[in-house]
């Protein structure tokens, strides 16, 4: 595999597809070990997979890193414009991706709206100021370290590797969005149980309706006096799912604290709430 030519670094459009395939990768896990040190430990001082998917990958940085590689090699060679170059460049594909995954899953991952000059939550100055020094550090110095890295591997072990990466990315990729599916349903249960509640009860004087939260508690409030005007088939579908364990959605809040559902805001916002009691009851216990 000839990776270099005329002592310049081959740019990464040049490389056949499995080993640009494998430097995806390798961003991909170097932006996972990021995020968990940066958030994980660092924040929350504990262990965080603060990826996507279930393996050890945040293709978010995988792409970023790709982007910044399909710069005009002429910047490789410059600090200033290299540094703005990649500033604005991984700022437009984070802003993207932030746009495509909410219109997807009408969810917003994440949310920069409590940092300072962000445009919509999407992106923010801080972030973009760290992806331009991101990008200093992968052309001048993480780049030529992996070209380098493919060539002692050679180009056997860089066919293999990348079709075995491939499969196990498929799987993990096909998990993953059974647990979005997963994730959909619970919150979809939660708000068809809620209009079901505003419907049965919406015109009694005891019946709060302003999130879910309080259509369940003022609907328990008033069974204990009134029981004999609140069927316990209601009753017991209000303890299934404050009691219950939703495993897809707990996983995604865990991995993105700041996530926000725009189609169900306040189902998830019920959601949040019951983990964090049941996290603080069993921290007492």
């Amino acid at each position: 595999m000839i990776i270099f030519k005329d002592m310049n670094m081959m740019p990464v459009y040049e490389l056949p597809f499995k080993a640009a395939f494998l430097i995806f990768i390798m961003f991909s896990m170097v932006g996972w070990i990021s995020e968990v040190l940066y958030v994980g430990i660092f924040h929350e001082h504990k262990f965080v997979n603060r990826g996507f998917l279930y393996g050890p990958l945040c293709p978010v940085y995988g792409f970023g890193g790709i982007v910044i590689l399909l710069l005009p090699a002429k910047l490789y060679s410059t600090w200033i414009p290299l540094f703005f170059a990649s500033m604005i460049l991984c700022t437009i594909v984070e802003y993207f991706v932030s746009w495509f995954m909410e219109k997807m899953f009408h969810t917003r991952w994440w949310d920069y709206s409590h940092y300072k000059f962000n445009i919509n939550g999407r992106i923010c100055l801080l972030n973009s100021v760290l992806f331009g020094f991101l990008g200093l550090g992968v052309i001048r110095f993480v780049y030529p370290q992996m070209l380098h890295f493919l060539t002692w591997l050679g180009d056997f072990v860089v066919m293999i590797s990348a079709d075995a990466i491939g499969v196990f990315l498929t799987i993990d990729i096909f998990l993953t969005v059974r647990k979005l599916v997963d994730f959909s349903a619970t919150m979809e249960k939660i708000k068809v149980f809620g209009e079901s509640l505003r419907d049965h009860y919406g015109n009694e004087t005891w019946f709060r309706s302003e999130n879910i939260e309080e259509m369940l508690a003022s609907v328990r409030e008033h069974a204990a006096i009134s029981k004999d005007q609140i069927s316990q088939s209601i009753l017991d579908k209000i303890d299934r799912i404050q009691n219950a364990r939703h495993a897809a959605a707990e996983s995604f809040m865990a991995h993105f604290p700041t996530m926000k559902s725009i189609q169900y805001k306040d189902e998830l916002e019920h959601l949040k709430s019951h983990v964090k009691a049941r996290i603080k009851a069993h921290l007492k216990k």
